[in-house]
């Protein structure tokens, strides 16, 4: 059986605008939740043009045109500024007719193009129960029809599987919000005669050993130490009424070894 996105209603608009604007082809980024039983998209944001294509204004009119390290380090700069808990889940490409019938390499290959990017930068290493399947999207900007695939980024010969995309309105309105800021301040001793790579390269070796301080810490929410299992609002009174009200905020602090 696929997986099965619910999406935030007002993505629908988006895309559908994207599709009347945008021709004969646009690409962007999906980005959401996932889990083992759901997974969210809350936002699409489509590839933004290169500075000499908004000043000459050109369009691509073909897939072969498609900017594959743009695209790439667009995913990058998005990744960055996301939240905890939010990342980018796929890629979607909004084409016409004659184009979308090969659009689906295009978007295989941009799949796994932008999780090796992401997987670059990571610090952490993914866990066991952690999804490796990500999103790729066609829609057809004459039909308007929304065909979703997913492939398996950890499976280099992974091939597509049918998934279902489902829009859902005040999609992410109850969520909760944890709340926790870190100071990083790491001293990284180098000498004085290092050439450039070896500062990068102890440079991420600190950045190493500072996300493994971060692993191992305890955390506590609203100041209590929660088990794997528990729910975040267990004892507590859930609001009820307007679902917008709803949203609830908890601190978080990290408590790491000295």
């Amino acid at each position: 059986m696929g997986r099965t996105y619910f999406v935030e209603e007002a993505i629908g608009q988006y895309l559908s605008d994207l599709s009347t604007k945008f021709k004969p082809y646009v690409t962007g980024l999906l980005i959401g939740q996932c889990s083992t039983q759901r997974d969210y998209v809350i936002r699409a944001v489509r590839t933004p043009p290169k500075e000499e294509q908004k000043e000459d204004n050109i369009i691509p009119s073909k897939l072969a045109s498609i900017d594959e390290e743009w695209i790439t380090t667009h995913a990058s700069q998005v990744s960055r500024m996301l939240p905890g808990g939010l990342l980018v889940l796929g890629v979607f490409i909004i084409a016409t007719p004659e184009l979308l019938k090969d659009s689906q390499n295009a978007l295989r290959n941009l799949i796994f193009l932008v999780e090796k990017s992401l997987t670059k930068r990571r610090l952490w290493k993914p866990t066991e129960e952690e999804v490796s399947d990500r999103a790729a999207l066609q829609i057809c900007s004459a039909t308007k029809k929304v065909v979703c695939r997913t492939y398996d980024v950890q499976d280099p010969k992974s091939s597509a599987k049918p998934a279902d995309w489902k829009y859902q309105s005040a999609l992410s309105a109850s969520w909760l919000a944890l709340d926790c800021t870190v100071n990083v301040n790491i001293h990284i001793p180098l000498l004085a005669t290092s050439p450039n790579h070896d500062l990068e390269k102890n440079t991420k070796n600190g950045l190493n050993r500072w996300s493994k301080q971060i692993e191992d810490s305890v955390f506590l929410i609203n100041g209590e130490v929660k088990d794997d299992g528990t729910e975040l609002l267990e004892g507590q009174k859930k609001l009820r009424g307007n679902t917008q009200s709803s949203a609830q905020f908890s601190d978080v602090k990290v408590l790491t070894q000295l």
